[in-house]
């Protein structure tokens, strides 16, 4: 990682001088947003202008003359006001550097920063009550693309959708489920006044017949109105396949869970486990917890309810635990699930939340600070929403009222790339508009289009190469195996920006992780694919002579790299990389 390695190069250099105790976390060294100031920026000297007491411009001359004029890598070395001193990196260093790419393949960017460390990620956790909404997409994507980079930086990571399967909503749900069920049946079922919309509902129970038929009939029908299913449920019981009411519940839940699944699967979104909310209430797990918290001073009562002492850790009120009449609420789910994070040893926590949970960040902060948890441990990401505009249009949507454009609809009209692309490529602490007529554009507008032509425009040259048969260089060597580097010369001012461009990939990479932020993948691939497009357009890749077609071999082997980053990128977002388009 080029900017880690000099900044951690630069920062030692200063602690040798001055002493491990000067504080220099400030100091950075990045590209510069303006490229005439060079390929990159420190703003050392005005971090230690205090420390020295001159002025920053002064520092900066002694910073270029004592440490950074001895650096292979850079060139060009040069100080503006107020004190930033910028540099170029000499070509014959980049092109030297281009040679990890070729022998790190798809590894190349991947690195062992979080080796060790265990990383849990929990995201979507939508009420198995009905379809997805954008939104949700929007934080599947957050939540997959960033156990991807997690991973890539070298922790060991499990993704994970908690599934609220114990409370009010999942019982609405499951009256509203029976009734279906029933009334499919021919029998008499009032639908809940409060249910959810039939059209939502009737999507889990039309699979649970396909699965089990009428064989839930004896336990959920009253048996006074019919004999017949009474003599049939005497003689299941008595051979031991009677099907019990609170398995329905389960089975309905599970199947509603299962659709869920498979709807964010279209997009390519995963999960390592599945957890219920009611495996924390088994056995006597729920009275051990209180048990715990009482003897850690951590509950009270108070007018019949046992509260949290949350405003003690950060919160903005105590929190009701146990309701008067002795059932728990959601804030003792929230509890417990936490403290089954911290029991399977997960070093870091991540909860990724949608917009509507802000008033969750400081309660799950609170019970975090109560376990005892260190800082840094949990963190909280909340994922902002989603407007869908269709012919300049937004259009209206609503889960409860039981339509409208779903996230299946988005995936079904736009395609899973488009989608993870466009989810990504806005930080996601803001809202967004999403596209639908530009994200099917087969356009250079289209930013996902652009990026993936770049890589099939790749593919066909080498196409063309190989049908070609030039005469300077065997088709069979255009492989990141076979290739030469050690001649590599970058000609050109694009050549050079695209091997700067390369190399900076791994810090991308890391700072993608550091930050929880995806879309400084798709910022980079955007760039990578510019620089691209812009160097083919301008320079020749293969020309005909006298002799016949000839490549220009230096470029078939800066393209062959491209090509590779621009996969391992891609693969991180889980993003294909068509070889035709």
């Amino acid at each position: 990682m080029l900017i880690r390695d000099l900044k951690k190069r630069l920062i030692g250099c200063l602690e040798n001088k001055l002493g491990n105790e000067t504080r220099l976390e400030g100091i950075a060294i990045e590209e510069p947003k303006n490229k005439k100031f060079g390929d990159l920026s420190t703003n050392a000297a005005m971090v230690l202008a205090p420390v020295f007491k001159k002025s920053p411009m002064d520092i900066a001359q002694e910073l270029k003359e004592e440490i950074l004029s001895g650096w292979d890598e850079v060139e060009n070395i040069n100080i503006v006001k107020p004190g930033f001193i910028n540099f170029d990196l000499n070509r014959q260093y980049l092109a030297g550097a281009l040679k990890e790419i070729a022998e790190k393949k798809e590894k190349y960017g991947r690195n062992g920063s979080g080796k060790g460390i265990k990383v849990q990620i929990e995201y979507v956790s939508s009420n198995p009550t009905g379809d997805l909404h954008i939104g949700h997409g929007r934080w599947g994507v957050l939540g997959d693309s960033l156990a991807n980079i997690y991973r890539a930086n070298g922790y060991e990571v499990q993704r994970e959708y908690y599934v609220n399967d114990h409370g009010s909503q999942a019982e609405t749900f499951t009256r509203c489920a029976r009734a279906l069920y029933l009334e499919h049946f021919k029998k008499q079922a009032d639908y809940p006044e409060d249910g959810y919309p039939r059209e939502i509902v009737s999507i889990a129970v039309q699979k649970f017949i396909e699965k089990h038929q009428d064989s839930f009939l004896p336990s959920i029908v009253d048996e006074k109105d019919d004999s017949k299913i009474k003599d049939r449920q005497e003689k299941e019981r008595n051979t031991g396949a009677i099907k019990d009411s609170g398995v329905f519940k389960q089975e309905i839940i599970k199947i509603m869970a299962a659709y869920i699944g498979e709807t964010l699967s279209r997009m390519g979104v995963e999960f390592d486990r599945w957890f219920y909310e009611s495996s924390l209430y088994k056995g006597d797990n729920f009275k051990k917890t209180v048990r715990d918290l009482k003897e850690r001073d951590l509950v009270y009562d108070n007018d019949g309810a046992l509260w949290f002492r949350a405003s003690k850790y950060g919160d903005e009120k105590d929190r009701v635990i146990i309701r008067g009449d002795s059932n728990p609420t959601y804030f003792a789910s929230d509890i417990m699930y936490l403290e089954s994070k911290v029991e399977r040893g997960f070093d870091r926590i991540l909860y990724v939340l949608g917009a509507d949970h802000h008033g969750y960040v400081d309660r799950l902060m609170a019970v975090g600070r109560a376990l005892g948890l260190e800082e840094g441990r949990l963190e909280i990401i909340i994922g902002q929403l989603v407007n869908i505009v269709k012919d300049g249009q937004a259009i209206k949507m609503s889960r409860r009222k039981g339509k409208l454009y779903t996230l299946r609809d988005l995936v079904e009209e736009v395609g899973k790339d488009a989608v993870r692309y466009f989810f990504s490529s806005v930080s996601f602490d803001t809202p967004m508009d999403f596209d639908i007529g530009l994200a099917k554009q087969r356009s250079n507008q289209n930013p996902v289009y652009y990026i993936q032509y770049a890589h099939a425009r790749i593919e066909s040259i080498f196409k063309k190469i190989r049908e070609t048969g030039p005469v300077n260089m065997d088709p069979a060597d255009m492989s990141l195996e076979k290739f030469d580097y050690k001649g590599l010369e970058l000609k050109s001012d694009s050549e050079k920006q695209i091997a700067k461009t390369l190399i900076l990939y791994p810090d991308i990479v890391q700072g993608s992780c550091t930050n929880n932020a995806p879309h400084i993948i798709t910022q980079y691939l955007f760039r990578l694919a510019t620089e691209f497009h812009h160097f083919y357009n301008k320079h020749r890749i293969l020309k005909d002579t006298e002799e016949g077609p000839v490549v220009e071999y230096g470029r078939v082997g800066l393209i062959l790299l491209i090509r590779s980053v621009l996969r391992n990128a891609l693969d991180l977002l889980n993003i294909s990389a068509p070889e035709k388009m």
